[in-house]
């Protein structure tokens, strides 16, 4: 098992006002001024909590996989990505009703998803490999339960996971990825 080194700097996007606007309903074209506001309240607030994201992976040799990693690609380097905006965003969704909590939950949502990418990427990058389409335990059937042993994974992350497979912090996303070679 190899751990991708923290000292990976991604290239992390910070959403965009449209992206903010499309995940919390409100088409850009049909929000109005008020709406557009929140989203910026919101854009704002995720800015911040950008420095304190966690982002990491861990990698398995074809034939190294864990069991609950067997059945997807066995033939291939498999990476387990796990990425989350840290503790305070708990807080702050939970929190005063002069924040826009509903829009944060969307700022934040396309926040922790645009960290995935760019760690996919970046390790794209970095291994010269091309990345299969990442999975996440609840898809398919790749059992939400495997959320468990992902998180554990990660021990030094901050992240938990419930009985129910639920992580917390909440804004806290895992993957898994097959990677190809460049030359298949």
């Amino acid at each position: 098992m190899n751990r991708v080194s923290l000292k990976l700097k991604i290239e992390f996007a910070l959403p965009t006002l449209k992206q903010i606007l499309w995940r919390s309903g409100c088409p850009p074209p049909q929000a109005g001024p008020e709406i557009e506001q929140s989203a910026e309240k919101a854009l704002t607030v995720i800015k911040r909590l950008s420095s304190n994201a966690m982002y990491d992976a861990v990698f398995f040799n074809p034939g190294e996989h864990p069991e609950y990693l067997r059945e997807i690609w066995p033939d291939k380097l498999i990476s387990v990505s796990m990425t989350s905006l840290g503790a305070e965003i708990d807080e702050l969704l939970d929190g005063p009703a002069e924040l826009d909590r509903f829009m944060l939950d969307s700022a934040a949502s396309v926040a922790v998803e645009s960290y995935m990418k760019a760690l996919q990427a970046t390790i794209a990058v970095e291994i010269a490999m091309i990345p299969t389409k990442r999975i996440a335990p609840g898809y398919g059937d790749f059992p939400l339960s495997v959320q468990k042993n992902i998180v554990d994974l990660f021990p030094h992350s901050g992240v938990t996971c419930n009985e129910s497979y639920m992580l917390t912090p909440v804004k806290s996303m895992t993957g898994v990825t097959g990677w190809i070679s460049q030359n298949d």
